[in-house]
């Protein structure tokens, strides 16, 4: 009987320490990602695609699902939070299967065959925003998309592979690590602001580039 209550008492002890573990991590625990500098990635994704479309029109929003990616998760929050202040609407997001989640990254991993199968069902959209970046297509994959193709805009970590699409227009923003330096702005970040422009930037077609 005794050593059944120890027991008890130990599960009991360690179902609390589960939950104050919980707690701390989800209300007290500094965030494991630089939060600023992805709130800040979002912002600008959200003013970018607001840009694009004029402040009106319906997109569709490619990620990853809020527990697969923190950063992903941090950029959204920011995006739609700009968006809903905005007269463009988001009609759809389109969320990578958890068990897809290998393949993909921040910034990396959409493929020509998704996007593919993206552009297909949402001609109707304005723009195809992506968390996790755009595919290099080659000239038969481009010509797959069809002639009418929704604007693109992406968030990127590789920018060499946007070439092919910022060439031929289908991309109309993107955010990129910044490449131009210096950077603009203080020299030590203290907002989103500031941390976006420190180390990432715009580009659009055509050569265009902002951010600098």
């Amino acid at each position: 009987m005794r050593s059944k209550n120890t027991l008890v008492v130990i599960g009991s002890l360690i179902a609390i320490a589960a939950s104050l573990l919980f707690v701390w991590k989800n209300h007290f625990a500094a965030p494991r990602i630089n939060l600023a500098l992805h709130e800040g990635i979002g912002v600008a994704l959200a003013e970018e695609t607001i840009r694009c479309l004029e402040n009106k029109g319906d997109i569709l929003v490619i990620t990853m699902a809020k527990g697969d990616s923190e950063i992903l998760a941090a950029q959204f929050a920011a995006f739609e939070k700009r968006i809903e202040t905005s007269g463009v609407r988001l009609k759809e997001v389109e969320l990578i299967d958890s068990d897809k989640r290998d393949s993909y990254r921040p910034g990396i991993g959409l493929s020509a065959s998704k996007l593919t199968r993206e552009v297909k069902k949402n001609l109707k959209k304005a723009a195809i925003v992506s968390f996790v970046g755009l595919p290099k297509l080659d000239d038969e994959e481009f010509a797959a998309l069809g002639e009418a193709v929704p604007q693109l805009i992406t968030f990127s970590r590789d920018r060499e592979k946007l070439g092919s699409l910022l060439r031929r227009g289908a991309i109309k923003a993107a955010i990129v690590p910044r490449f131009k330096f210096p950077a603009p702005g203080p020299e030590m970040p203290s907002n989103p602001g500031e941390w976006f422009t420190n180390q990432y930037q715009v580009i659009r077609p055509v050569g265009l580039v902002l951010g600098q």
